[in-house]
């Protein structure tokens, strides 16, 4: 896992990457949608069993 500025971090949107993280157990997208806009989706939720259910229901 690499550690990343605000900037660099920023940068990396802004050049159109999208950007998976997990927090919390749970997976996350990151993009831009507009200048100064950033758009996070909930992915995945994982139980405390540990099994990753995806957030349609699949």
């Amino acid at each position: 896992m690499e550690n990343y500025t605000i900037e660099e971090f920023e940068k990396i949107l802004d050049d159109g990457y999208q950007v998976y993280f997990t927090y919390m157990k749970n997976r996350y997208l990151l993009f831009k949608t507009n200048e100064n806009c950033y758009t996070q989706k909930l992915i995945a939720v994982r139980s405390k069993k540990s099994t990753s259910k995806n957030v349609n229901g699949n």
